[in-house]
């Protein structure tokens, strides 16, 4: 199934201009078959790839995979205090409006880590465009160990002469709670791909800002408590967890089940995962096209 590359106009709060990628995949499935994708803290939509093509071609699904501002193709703030969790909401709202997914259900989510976080916030509004929402490794709360770490992560920087010479320092995750899990040499090949854009210098670095560190630091999670947004989430929602992860540990997944309101929340755990499963293997995206499958709202009489 082709892909297609848009861009979106859109502004910060000082009004300042600038512009956010985002792809499709089958673009000529129905509309009202869209799932959005978001990807987590240093993802882009690149990570929605294997998906995209999954998703589009055999189930006849319209998939669509945001940049968010300072990733991959997307511009970068020049105030580093603008990556935040309002501004990122702001975004995602004009690319629905874009996609034409504004309506009551009128779309399914797929959220990755913050991307899941920030589909909590949409999901909890009143008529909200989620129709059903999917959560990849993310929960309502989140170890302070966890966050301390990714905070200190997104700091450190290192070039690269070329993308395969991350490859063997991303396989070393295997085993660890931040592995992706088990992939072959071409999804290897195309996670440090993602990962990775030539700098002026002509290597290879981390294909983000650098600032979005520093609104991380002080607001890891937005400035709502989570606990109230999921009292607030009816629809129906598929967790995938990690089983190695620390991030969205067994103890708040199954919380997460017990407190749930209106419609279920099922859970999947992916073993040889930590934070997060890199959904690029069929047989994990299966697990998302089945569920999507068995919870497809009944048509209208």
């Amino acid at each position: 199934m082709t892909m297609e590359t848009h861009t979106l106009d859109t502004y910060t709060p000082s009004k300042k201009a600038y512009k956010l990628h985002y792809k499709i995949w089958g673009g000529n499935n129905p509309p009202e078959n869209t799932l959005v994708c978001v990807h987590g803290l240093t993802g882009n939509s690149g990570d929605f790839k294997y998906v995209g093509e999954y998703l589009s071609t055999r189930n006849n699904i319209r998939v669509v995979a945001i940049d968010m501002a300072g990733r991959n193709d997307s511009d970068y703030f020049d105030d580093p205090h603008d990556y935040n969790f309002t501004q990122y909401l702001t975004d995602l709202d004009s690319l629905l409006k874009e996609i034409g997914c504004t309506a009551p259900a009128s779309c399914d989510w797929l959220g990755a880590s913050m991307g899941g976080l920030l589909g909590f916030y949409i999901a909890a509004r009143e008529n909200s465009p989620i129709r059903r929402l999917i959560l990849d490794d993310v929960g309502i709360e989140v170890p302070q160990a966890d966050l301390q770490f990714i905070a200190q992560y997104i700091t450190v920087t290192a070039e690269y002469e070329k993308i395969e010479d991350l490859v063997p320092l991303l396989k070393m995750t295997l085993g660890s709670p931040y592995s992706r899990g088990n992939m072959n040499e071409d999804q290897w090949l195309h996670f440090a791909t993602t990962y990775l854009r030539k700098n002026a210098a002509g290597k290879y670095a981390r294909n983000m800002d650098d600032k979005i560190a520093v609104m991380f630091k002080k607001e890891p999670l937005g400035k709502i408590d989570l606990m109230q947004l999921w009292e607030h989430i009816p629809q129906p929602t598929l967790a995938l967890r990690g089983g190695l992860s620390t991030l969205f540990p067994a103890k708040v997944a199954e919380k997460m089940q017990s407190t749930k309101v209106g419609d279920a929340m099922d859970l999947v755990i992916m073993p040889d995962c930590g934070h997060i499963p890199s959904l690029y293997r069929d047989d994990q995206i299966e697990i998302i096209a089945k569920w999507l499958l068995r919870t497809q709202p009944l048509a209208a009489a």
